[in-house]
């Protein structure tokens, strides 16, 4: 039965410890050389020095812990020693090499690296420079467009205010005079108003506050109409609200839609102010068209964009959506229309730009310019920053030229392809320095190893008998404990047919001295009940006899069978302390140690046992078995209603010695052994958890064992 320790060969054992220990030594010196080295050649000595030395020390414990492995390739001490001997010379040439070319690989693949950081660094620079730059004109506009505004709106509220200190004049000079009339001194004031003009087309008008025009040089033929139900492009009662507005102040700012000379639509914004002439109840205003001051507006911000002299490279374009270009750092292109110019491979630039920018409102574009700013660049890739001014309709960008990127990679490419040779030649001359140290290290070591053979040797057979002796004695305890539990169940599976045979032999015994006490069915039956009940004690012998067999040969059994023989070795105990077992077990053959699978099953039918006698006796004690089969392997499941195992100690319970009974009660090598069987002999599994089920409509909270077979 393999219930021993899993043990290596003695043969491993020493390998493990000669080949950490000239491995371990091999570093040392590896790592002295290096820190001399690493003043001279810095960055390659630490990588080299640092994955030789994980790499030697990986090997090791590789090598070390696949045991399996381990004695396939070396099955006597002549081919260890010549591994120890020559393995690690070969590992370390071989590493080496491999390393050299890692590091090789690692430096080509810094120059790539170094260069894509180049070349990130350059466009996110440029991106952010260029971005800046667009918003900076943008919001130029905005702020120019706001002081025009502003100067407008001041002109016209200053001419209102002269026309209206005109008025006033004229009416403070007649009211004193004597033939003073109201008429005669409107139409004075008209006739003086109707000679204002400013703004090229701008002009003065009159309206009494019901409605009535009075003065409208713009379009005389509206002169001494009433407009008071008059409605502009937007459905505005324009009389009506002025009316509203001027009846709560003396002056205001207003916009409405009006038409243009040679023009009968009634669609064109104007911007005005109003102001009321309290003597005759009128109100003088003024006002401009919206479209001229944004034409005006334009001229002046796009003269201004054309005469800024920015750092080269920076530069901006300003194109309207039609394609005209209104701002360019080469002044010939302004006011063409470059909206169907190609290049060389037939894109339409400006067309995708103005698409990028009416689609996406801002944004980068990668392209390749139909303008070039310098004529000693070979390539005109760009990239440039778009954004849209959506209220003139205006795109605004900035961008920059991929050649001077691509003349820096190419720069950056040489610098570092030299560094890269010299670096390459360095790891090389450093490899092959400390591989022939470390080989010469390794060949002493190697030859040391030879003499310490011996002494590892004995040392590892008396640790090896130590252990062996050991896993013998835990085992022996295992079956004492079975022992003395078992010796219980006989004498209590022996009460019952000794009372029988005790009862019948005493019915015998007065029929011998009072004939004809019983009749002859009586005595037969007398008889039969002393024969099967010797067959009982003989069984029982025979089942306990066979559990301490110290046959280990594998044989074919049942499942059945075995919970069976289980049950009936510890039954009585079970009975004894009203425990119930409720059983589902599946026939299923299988091959293995059944007398070891008999003792596993008795531990823990033992230990439930154990725990469930603490319960009160009111209450209802049970062990639930199951077995089936799953796949291919044998489920054996036992579970009880003892409350489960604590948590603090669950992960423990199948650890040598470890016990939570009294020292007098129990040895803790029960479970141990059971899993050694189970793993060791069986090739398969056991677990412990708690579990809470129902059965009978109640609730239960109890430990479940689970044991998996292989059936193969």
């Amino acid at each position: 039965m393999p219930l021993i320790i899993k043990l290596v060969d003695y043969n491993q054992l020493l390998f493990m410890k000669l080949t950490f220990t000239s491995y371990k030594n091999i570093c040392k010196v590896f790592e002295y050389f290096c820190n001399i080295l690493r003043k001279i050649y810095k960055y390659e000595v630490v990588i080299y020095s640092n994955i030789i030395t994980l790499l030697l020390i990986h090997i090791l414990v590789v090598t070390s812990v696949n045991e399996r492995i381990f004695l396939n390739i070396f099955k006597n001490e002549k081919s260890l020693l010549t591994f120890i001997k020559y393995g690690p010379i070969v590992s370390i040439i071989v590493f080496s090499f491999i390393i050299i070319q890692i590091l090789i690989y690692q430096k080509k693949q810094d120059i790539k690296q170094d260069i894509k950081k180049l070349e990130e660094n350059y466009i996110s620079h440029n991106k952010v420079m260029v971005e800046n730059l667009v918003n900076k004109i943008y919001k130029l506009i905005d702020m120019e467009r706001e002081f025009e505004k502003e100067d407008f709106n001041n002109e016209i509220k200053e001419e209102v205010q002269q026309a209206h200190a005109m008025a006033t004049l004229i009416y403070n000079r007649n009211i004193k005079k004597a033939n003073y009339t109201k008429d005669k001194t409107i139409e004075t004031i008209i006739s003086e108003l109707r000679a204002i003009k400013f703004n090229n087309n701008g002009y003065i008008f009159v309206y009494e506050m019901k409605g009535k025009n009075l003065l409208n040089s713009g379009f005389p033929e509206m002169e001494g109409k009433n407009l008071w139900n008059f409605k502009d492009s937007k459905g505005t009662l324009i009389l009506q609200d002025m009316y509203k507005i001027l009846s709560e102040k003396d002056e205001t700012f207003y916009s409405w839609y009006w038409k243009k000379a040679n023009s009968n639509l009634v669609n064109h914004k104007k911007i005005g102010v109003f102001k009321k002439f309290e003597p005759y109840d009128l109100f003088i205003g003024a006002g401009y068209y919206e479209d001229y001051f944004k034409e005006q507006t334009q001229k002046r911000i796009l003269k201004k964009l054309n005469s800024f002299e920015l750092k080269k490279p920076e530069h901006i374009f300003i194109y309207d959506l039609e394609g005209l270009c209104l701002v360019n750092p080469k002044k010939e292109l302004i006011g063409q229309n470059r909206y169907d110019v190609k290049t060389k491979d037939g894109r339409y630039i400006i067309r995708e730009l103005i698409d990028f920018a009416v689609k996406n409102k801002e944004g980068f574009v990668n392209y390749t310019s139909t303008v070039v700013l310098n004529d000693k660049l070979n390539s005109n890739d760009k990239i440039s920053f778009i954004k849209l001014y959506e209220d003139w309709d205006w795109m605004i960008g900035s961008g920059f030229y991929l050649e001077a990127l691509k003349k820096q990679i190419q720069e950056k490419k040489i610098s570092l392809l030299e560094s890269n040779n010299k670096s390459i030649k360095n790891i090389i001359l450093i490899g092959l320095l400390l591989t022939v140290i470390t080989i010469i290290i390794s060949s002493y070591l190697s030859k040391r190893v030879y003499i310490i053979f011996s002494e590892y040797k004995l040392k590892v057979y008396e640790k090896m008998n130590n252990v062996v002796e050991k896993e013998k004695l835990l085992v022996q305890q295992s079956k004492m404990a079975t022992m003395g539990e078992m010796i219980g169940s006989i004498a209590h599976q022996w009460k019952q047919p000794l009372s029988v045979i005790s009862m019948a032999n005493g019915l015998l015994r007065i029929n011998r001295e009072m004939k004809d006490f019983s009749s002859e069915k009586e005595i037969e039956d007398a008889i039969d009940d002393i024969e099967e009940s010797v067959h009982n004690l003989t069984q029982t012998i025979d089942d306990f006899r066979n559990f301490f067999n110290p046959n280990k040969q594998k044989e074919s059994f049942k499942s059945t069978d075995v919970m069976e023989d289980t049950l009936k070795l510890i039954n009585s105990q079970l009975r004894s302390n009203n425990i119930e077992v409720i059983k589902n077990i599946e026939e299923v053959e299988l091959l293995g140690l059944k007398n070891e699978l008999l003792q596993t099953l008795i531990n823990l039918l033992k230990n439930a046992k154990e725990e469930l006698v603490k319960k009160p006796s009111r209450e209802k004690r049970y062990i639930f078995v199951d077995v089936y089969k799953e796949e291919n392997s044998l489920i054996i499941k036992i579970k009880d209603n003892a409350n489960g195992i604590p948590n603090e100690i669950i992960n423990n319970i199948f650890d040598a010695y470890y016990t939570t009974k009294e020292k007098e009660c129990g040895t803790g090598i029960g479970l141990y052994i059971s899993k050694q069987i189970i793993e060791e002999s069986m090739k398969g599994k056991i677990s412990a958890s708690n579990v809470e089920y129902k059965y009978e409509d109640k609730t239960h909270m109890g430990a479940e064992f689970v044991i998996s077979i292989p059936l193969n």
